[in-house]
């Protein structure tokens, strides 16, 4: 599994976090595409990079006013309905309207042509749903505390949208600020500060500087992953979050029902199992595998639909065996989904619970009679490869 990891030193804006993110072979050409399709006006993109693999990224468009809140939501709005990128956009310039504490109706926010813009904003989020990547990890920024020519060092913009974010900050002396807003609210939206990295090999790695000289910040960004030896090729590894939680009050129906709040709001597992707790009391340990992006949802579920007063929670490391999906048609005409495994030399054809069920409530078949036609169909339990 890939991640995204961002480190900075000195002033870090939007054109630098463009710049290393484009060197990680973003397509422009489909990024431009997807931004004039998004704001139906022109975009410029211009891109350069030097022989240390340092990138020069700049963004622009002929619309320069500055528009409202709302406006804001009208521009995204066909993006939102198809993309959670387009909802984050949209976030990002909420954390600015709301930082400054203006109305939504007061134009502030200029559309194009600066650093901190909705096209700058835009093409932050579009550039990371191109590369593939919902969340970075980020490295503890440092930033200057002090008084400055405009007065005290965090402004209060940068300090509202911190608060609000997951990031940690190494504050030192200094009479500059080193983020700025529109840097800050995307590291708000899709970073979190990394407390530690682990054994990962470097797949890619690019540094986005400033296109004016006198600016020698620099903010890097590193594709981290594992790489395998051949007899592991087919192996996938990542890394899963665990929620645990220990209640003695909760029935088996709210547990229930819990569990399947639980799933449709994403989680990669929920289960519970019986324990017993001190005093020998009978309990339910209730157990959530998640990845990170859904741990703070699926925590709210927990508190909000159970009777716990407190969870565990930790990462685990977790090896998968590589799968996809096709389908089979029955004898009968029906369809079912078929999930593919492959280990060892072998693939294995796992028919979907979901089809197979709708097929027994559309026939009135037995499950397993069912089940058994889909997996010969597809290949059987474990065929060579």
């Amino acid at each position: 599994m890939k991640e995204l990891f961002l480190q900075g030193i000195g002033k870090i804006d939007c054109e630098k976090i463009l710049g290393a993110l484009w060197g990680l072979d973003t397509d422009l050409r489909k990024l431009q595409e997807r931004l004039e399709k998004i704001f139906s006006f022109d975009i410029q993109i211009e891109y350069d990079r030097n022989s240390r693999k340092e990138h020069k990224g700049h963004i622009s468009g002929k619309v320069t006013e500055k528009i409202s809140l709302e406006q804001v939501s009208d521009y995204l709005s066909s993006w939102k309905e198809v993309s959670d990128f387009g909802k984050k956009t949209e976030k990002m310039a909420e954390m600015l309207w709301a930082a400054e504490g203006i109305s939504v109706q007061e134009p502030f926010l200029q559309l194009a042509g600066s650093e901190t813009s909705l096209v700058s904003l835009a093409a932050l989020a579009a550039t990371m749903e191109l590369l593939g990547f919902s969340t970075c990890r980020v490295s503890p920024l440092k930033e200057g505390m002090g008084i400055g020519k405009e007065g005290m060092i965090p402004s209060e913009t940068i300090l509202y949208i911190l608060k609000e974010s997951r990031l940690s900050m190494d504050f030192l002396p200094g009479e500059e600020e080193n983020l700025t807003p529109g840097s800050v609210a995307f590291l708000s939206v899709f970073g979190e500060t990394a407390k530690e990295i682990g054994v990962k090999s470097i797949l890619d790695r690019a540094s986005g500087i400033s296109r004016e000289e006198e600016d020698q910040g620099i903010l890097r960004a590193l594709v981290l992953g594992e790489r395998w030896d051949g007899e592991e090729d087919d192996r996938e590894r990542d890394q899963v979050q665990v929620l645990e939680t220990n209640v003695d009050d909760c029935s088996g129906e709210q547990l229930g029902y819990a569990i399947e709040c639980l799933m449709k709001a994403g989680a990669l597992d929920a289960s519970c199992f019986p324990i017993f707790m001190k005093k020998g009391r009978p309990a339910y340990m209730l157990q959530v595998i998640c990845k990170k992006e859904k741990q703070k949802d699926l925590e709210d579920i927990i508190f909000r639909e159970t009777t716990s007063i407190g969870l565990r929670r930790y990462e685990e490391n977790r090896r998968i065996l590589p799968r996809s999906f096709t389908e089979v048609q029955l004898k009968d005409g029906h369809k079912v989904k078929i999930k593919v495994c492959s280990h060892h030399g072998q693939k294995f054809y796992y028919p979907e619970y979901d089809t197979v069920k709708q097929v027994c409530l559309d026939t009135g078949r037995p499950y397993r009679n069912v089940y058994d036609e889909a997996a010969a169909l597809a290949g059987g339990y474990g065929n060579d490869i």
